[in-house]
């Protein structure tokens, strides 16, 4: 070890020599690099600064013999003869080492031109660059007019140091540039080399080092080890003494324990006292010979016994058993054979260790036999039992029912706390009640909640006890799941709560007198009703009947002496109250009597509800049904004159009206028959235009009476067959559906309750409006009905030419046209005719619709 750690230090001391040479080394190269970068930088900036001065000093010169420099032509000139004495120089520039050289551009546009020849590939072919491209950079800055230096990427795509200039008077930039990998190479090369001779000279000291101070360190650790092994062997000499002075005084005083110490062969070296009691043999006796010998006199097997010596040299243990008289009695020896080693873990002989457990395996039959029947006691029981430490609270057994209850296996619960069957958040709670169990021996515990593997919460109830089992206090407890009660009590409250809302929703309340106590019950319902606060005192039934309304308790008094009497029917009665602030209210009171089995009276329960409301409201009604008798009276009497009203107009609609009417039509005919021969072509024109108004006129009046006559001279309801009403409008239509040549189909109809006349006009005037608005297109018509709820829905569908949607209630309306008469004729009241006969059926008429694509008209009719 001493070897290892003296080596470890050696290549420790050589790493840091070496680690401290390289960085040495490192930072002088660092510096002399940067120190060449710098100077580098600044040859670079001031080289192409001289240029560019040479140049304009050149430029200047020359531009006395041109007249105008900033003629473009002349300019163009003069910078071609400039750059050809640039280039004749630049063909013999050979400075800035193996890649440096200069570069001279101008911007054109949206890209630089290159005019001097290219160091790298000999030619003086000028070449172009885009202004943008990051391999432009430095000349970019350069014709910008900037000046300075950068690292960066020129044409060629190689990472230069370059300086930059503008030349202004000639608007081109100059740009001197060398590789980095130039500058770097000669610093890497020398990097390269000092590494190598450093490692090879650390290497060489490494060796040399090594070879000078191996004697030393060989003579050092002898030392070392010489010194360790004297104090070791001094300390093993120590203990072995006092550990045999241990052995000694325990192997003496182990009164319960034989020892027996043999060699291999078996013989006797060492016997205690508590064997020469077991064997009923003194050590002078025994040390010397063989076990063997104390076998055959004792009668075991002597096969067995060669049987345990070969276990243990094969398994370094042996148990067994021996069974032997002592004193006339029965005792039982547990025995134990191990060899014993030598430091080489050799086998030097055997130890033979016996021990009286005859009072332990009969307690342990009586234990046996106590755990059967506590077993058969606890796993017949139908709640899960858990026993517990009571010191610790770590769970000790429990039954089946527990593994049930818990889903878990009674692996898993024996070891665990008994707060870890609890929800994690009441671990302190139910500590703490542990405890104070503890302390006062046995309690009840109820609302408790365990945990399922599954983690599930079920509520259970607790019965503990804290016992003494032989010589430890546990916890017994008893748990018991609760959860169906819980649903039941759960339920029940929440069956309460809903009643108890529902009677306060419904200001109804509910008593319950016992007869033989006169004991009153009363829901806090109840108690409001009375004006009193729930619960805040007892309200007899003498209390009650002080509280009636003094007109009203001879008959609630009354009421209840008949339902005493006969409890059927069941006691109902109305009446008024006085609460204790002294507002009257209206009550209403029910009750029913309940007998014992001896048809005696034993309770009288029922309801008691607030209608206070009611009964004003009652009171109001009554008000407003006398009021609304009065104004049906008057309506009656008003809709009774309208009616004559209305049959006196159609009388003069039919008679006054059109009488006139046909005078006027007659002498216009008169006019036009003897004196059209007189008349121009625009005075015929005018009498045609009369004619034509009368006969509208007169299609006005007779469509307005039919609109009048609709309630007064329409038909009882009856019976009608749908499709014969059909049928009739198609006879009625036939001519100008065969003109329009229409097709009409039909579904089955049914027969309903109408005014069969009334129906017929309902299907004449749908199925003529269709034939007057169709389109280009041959006409289709189709007529159908089904049964939605308590009424029946006709239809009538067309693919005529549609209506706009925004229009569909106002052709209800009657006299009401969506198209001038000159397109289609007409008085504009055949829907609104339908609309009035539909509205007498009781129903209701609509049109779904849309331009161009045709109409469905449909009407209703109760069942």
């Amino acid at each position: 070890m001493a070897n290892y750690s003296e080596r470890y230090r050696q290549l420790l001391l050589m790493l840091i020599m070496m680690m401290v040479g390289l960085t040495i080394g490192g930072v002088t190269l660092t510096i002399l690099y940067q120190t060449s970068l710098e100077q580098t930088r600044q040859r670079l900036l001031e080289m192409v600064q001289s240029h560019a001065r040479l140049i304009e000093t050149m430029a200047r010169h020359d531009s006395d013999y041109t007249n105008n420099l900033n003629n473009s032509e002349l300019r163009q000139r003069f910078l071609e003869k400039i750059l050809d004495g640039l280039r004749e120089v630049n063909h013999e520039f050979q400075g800035l080492g193996e890649t440096g050289e200069f570069v001279l551009g101008r911007r054109s546009g949206n890209q630089i031109v290159f005019f001097l020849r290219r160091r790298h590939d000999k030619t003086d072919i000028p070449f172009l660059i885009q202004y943008n491209s990051s391999y432009a950079a430095p000349m970019r800055q350069a014709v910008d007019g900037k000046s300075g230096l950068i690292i960066g990427l020129d044409y060629r795509g190689v990472m230069v140091m370059a300086a930059h200039e503008p030349i202004k008077l000639l608007n081109v930039g100059i740009v001197a540039k060398i590789d980095l990998e130039e500058l770097r190479r000669p610093f890497i090369f020398a990097a390269g080399i000092a590494f190598g001779i450093g490692a090879v000279v650390i290497l060489v000291g490494g060796l040399f080092f090594f070879r000078i101070s191996e004697p030393w360190l060989h003579q050092v650790q002898e030392t070392i080890l010489l010194r360790e092994n004297r104090k070791r062997l001094e300390e093993a000499q120590a203990n072995l003494q006092e550990k045999a002075i241990y052995l000694d005084n325990i192997l003496s005083s182990t009164s319960d324990i034989a020892i027996i110490a043999t060699d291999l062969e078996l013989i006797i070296k060492y016997f205690n006292s508590t064997a020469e009691v077991f064997f009923d043999l003194s050590a002078s006796m025994v040390i010397g010979k063989t076990v063997r010998d104390i076998h055959l006199q004792r009668g075991v097997d002597p096969v067995r016994l060669e049987q345990s010596i070969s276990s243990v040299l094969t398994d370094g243990e042996y148990r067994y058993e021996i069974k032997n008289i002592f004193k006339g009695r029965e005792l039982i020896l547990e025995s134990r054979i191990l060899s014993m080693l030598d430091q080489n873990k050799k086998p030097v002989g055997f130890l033979l260790v016996a021990q009286d457990v005859t009072a332990n395996r009969r307690a342990q039959a009586a234990l046996i036999q106590s755990e059967r029947k506590y077993r058969l006691l606890v796993e017949s029981a139908s709640d899960a039992i858990f026993l517990a430490d009571a010191d610790t609270g770590i769970i000790l057994e429990a039954n089946r029912m527990a593994e049930k209850l818990l889903q878990r296996n009674l692996s898993e619960i024996v070891g665990l706390h008994q707060t870890m069957l609890h929800p994690p958040e009441d671990a302190e709670y139910y500590s703490r009640i542990f405890h104070e169990q503890i302390q006062y021996q046995s309690e009840t515990l109820e609302d408790m909640m365990i945990i399922r593997s599954d983690g599930c919460r079920v509520p259970i109830e607790i019965r503990a006890t804290v016992t003494n089992l032989g010589n430890k206090r546990v916890i017994l407890g008893i748990f018991r799941d609760v959860t169906e009660r819980k649903n039941i009590e759960n339920s029940l409250r929440i069956s309460q709560q809903k009643l108890a809302k529902a009677q306060m929703i419904a200001h109804l309340g509910n008593w319950d007198l016992d007869l033989r106590t006169d004991y009153m019950e009363w829901s806090d319902e109840a108690y409001r009703i009375l004006g009193r606060e729930p619960q805040s005192e007892i309200v007899t039934f003498d209390t009650f009947l002080k509280i009636l309304s003094p007109q009203d308790r001879p008959v609630v008094e009354m009421a209840i002496k008949n339902a005493l009497t006969d409890p059927y029917p069941p006691y109902e009665v109305d009446h008024r109250i006085i609460r204790p602030d002294g507002k009257e209210i209206y009550v209403h009171q029910q009750g029913m009597l309940i007998l014992d089995k001896e048809k005696t009276p034993e309770r009288f329960i029922g309801t008691i509800q607030d209608v206070t409301v009611y009964k004003t409201m009652e009171n109001v009604l009554q008000g407003m049904n006398q009021e609304l008798e009065n104004r049906v009276a008057q309506r009656t009497r008003e809709l009774e004159r309208s009616n004559l009203d209305l049959q006196q107009f159609a009388y003069a609609a039919s008679h006054d009206l059109k009488e006139p009417l046909r005078l006027v039509a007659g002498f216009v005919q008169l006019l036009e028959k003897r004196y059209s021969k007189l008349l121009d072509e625009k005075g015929s024109q005018y009498i045609a235009y009369v004619v034509d108004g009368v006969k509208h006129m007169d299609s006005l009046i007779d469509s307005l009476l039919a609109y009048a006559r609709v309630e007064r001279f329409g038909e009882s309801m009856a019976h009608v067959s749908a499709e014969s009403a059909l049928d009739r409008a198609l006879r009625y239509l036939g001519r100008a559906i065969t003109e329009a040549m229409a097709t009409v189909t039909r579904d089955p109809l049914p027969t309903i309750t109408a005014d069969e006349g009334q129906l017929v006009q309902i299907f004449q005037n749908l199925l003529g409006n269709a034939i007057k608005f169709r389109a280009d297109h041959p006409l289709i018509i189709h007529i159908s009905c089904r049964s939605v709820d308590e009424e029946w829905i006709f239809s009538v569908q067309d693919n005529g030419i549609g209506i706009d949607a925004q229009y569909a209630e106002r052709i209800f309306v009657i006299f009401q046209k969506l198209h001038a008469r000159s397109l289609y004729d007409g008085t504009g009241i055949g829907l609104a005719l339908c609309k009035r006969i539909v509205e007498r059926h009781g129903g209701h008429i609509w049109v779904e619709s849309k331009l161009g694509l045709g109409s469905t008209f449909f009407f209703t009719v109760p069942k």
